[in-house]
């Protein structure tokens, strides 16, 4: 007998035939292997789906962020700049770009990378809060803070950007701010050690110290939990 010749993907039940996937069913089974964490199987699927068609930016995309997630930044770069070559608008594939360039150090195109993506999807808070990051990174300090109330007004219970925002204005000598900033990140996430943390920080510099060593023991237990 012949054996149907392999394609992207392809299973076989113990009972039966092996059962060739059309493209997107492969394409959709590398996905599924990879949100359940078999990062293996899911890099074997893409790399097959990538000799029948060398340009599918899911694959490429996909690929470089398991290239990411193994720390081999440059290939996770090359993949993922290719995927953009061929689908402009991928919006997650710029996103992660600019996670891997941050990473790279080239904070200034990981910028290029979150401004397209805010472009591509302007209510994206995560975007405006990464950007937020990155200017605090470069220095530019009120950009930073514009970034990060971008992405409190469009994610109101956003704890992290409040801790972010929080960390820029006591840079700023704002201390008052901080401490108000860090209280928003804390009344949506109460279980944030960094933000009990930083906190007890900025009211040390208010120079309110019996609340500042409530927040330092608040963080302590945090730093406990399992």
């Amino acid at each position: 007998k012949t054996r149907a010749s392999m394609m992207p993907g392809q299973t076989q039940d113990a009972n039966s035939k092996p059962q060739t996937l059309n493209f997107q069913q492969a394409l959709d089974l590398a996905v599924k292997h990879y949100q359940a964490g078999n990062l293996s199987k899911a890099e074997n699927i893409f790399n097959q789906i990538l000799q029948a068609d060398s340009n599918q930016p899911q694959a490429l995309h996909l690929l470089g962020v398991i290239a990411y997630q193994g720390g081999d930044n440059e290939r996770a770069a090359e993949l993922m700049e290719k995927a953009i070559t061929n689908h402009p608008d991928y919006a997650e594939a710029h996103s992660n770009l600019g996670n891997v360039l941050k990473k790279l150090g080239k904070r200034e195109e990981a910028v290029i990378c979150y401004e397209k993506v805010i472009s591509l999807k302007p209510s994206d808070a995560e975007a405006h809060n990464k950007l937020g990051v990155i200017f605090k990174e470069l220095g530019q300090l009120e950009r930073s803070v514009a970034s990060y109330e971008k992405a409190i007004a469009l994610k109101p219970d956003y704890s992290n950007a409040y801790n972010n925002l929080g960390i820029v204005q006591k840079k700023l000598g704002n201390s008052d701010e901080a401490v108000g900033s860090y209280k928003k990140a804390l009344q949506y996430d109460p279980n944030d050690s960094a933000a009990h943390n930083n906190l007890g920080l900025a009211l040390t510099k208010l120079g309110r110290l019996e609340e500042a060593i409530e927040c330092f023991e608040q963080a302590d237990i945090d730093h406990s939990r399992p």
